[in-house]
């Protein structure tokens, strides 16, 4: 495949959400949406795949912005892939209560999972900046779903996970924990010779006052291994980053 990379910086002021999008050249899809630099609430491609969003808090009064990046690839090189998506709205403690949002798109049968996130609407389906201190954004173990979650109001916010699917087979999955003791973070390295499609992050055990806090592809110049880079911030004691890369 043939990647090339749009990018963009969402700027305010320290503590505010931010919130934005950005396209692929004309003629060519998004594979992977990242971003960083924030308390992220939601990632992923625009609707249509031309593209990726991101909506995050900016918690460094140092950095006040938040890089946003599409991985993309030429439209023809995408042929016989489709999109599946998923709306939820949890229903736990009251009313209002800011609880765990959490939930898998799954691919039909012959395809796997790539390219997914997540993201909230309103009543009328227009998307809307809800949710914070994103937990999971990464394909499944068996790469034939993508799971999604975040924090949002109990019985308000409508959350919908999205994710691309194309035929078999898969690429090759890594996944690389860490230690996540106040901040941490790390590569999840495809192996020499392999570039990243795709990838994400996950926290274990999701929590209110943890958050994936980058998740974004890397792409290096051989021979420098390639894949996915994740961090998050913590004040809960034994959380683990799980660092994913699909890899072709």
């Amino acid at each position: 495949m043939n990647f090339t990379q749009r990018w963009a910086n969402l700027s305010g002021q320290a503590y505010d959400q931010v919130a934005g999008s950005v396209s692929c050249p004309a003629g060519m899809k998004a594979v992977s949406a990242g971003g960083g630099n924030a308390n992220l609430a939601s990632v992923g491609l625009t609707p249509n795949g031309s593209g990726a969003f991101v909506v995050g808090v900016l918690n460094n009064p140092n950095y006040l912005y938040l890089p946003l990046v599409a991985d993309c690839v030429p439209a023809a090189q995408l042929a016989g892939s489709t999109s599946r998506s998923v709306t939820f709205q949890a229903h736990t403690g009251n009313v209002g209560d800011y609880v765990l949002f959490s939930q898998t798109v799954t691919c039909p049968t012959g395809t796997y999972a790539f390219g997914g996130g997540g993201y909230f609407v309103d009543g009328s389906g227009s998307p809307t900046p809800a949710g914070f201190n994103m937990q999971a954004d990464t394909p499944t173990a068996d790469q034939t779903g993508w799971s999604f979650a975040t924090f949002a109001r109990s019985g308000v916010d409508t959350m919908v996970v999205t994710t691309q699917c194309a035929p078999l087979p898969a690429p090759t999955l890594v996944t690389t924990p860490y230690a996540v003791n106040g901040s941490g973070g790390g590569y999840g390295n495809c192996p020499s010779g392999h570039v990243p499609l795709s990838g994400g992050a996950s926290l274990d055990p999701p929590v209110l006052n943890s958050s994936l806090v980058y998740t974004e592809v890397v792409r290096n110049t051989a021979p420098n291994l390639s894949g996915w880079y994740a961090s998050a911030s913590t004040n809960y004691p034994g959380v683990v980053l799980r660092v994913v890369s699909q890899c072709l």
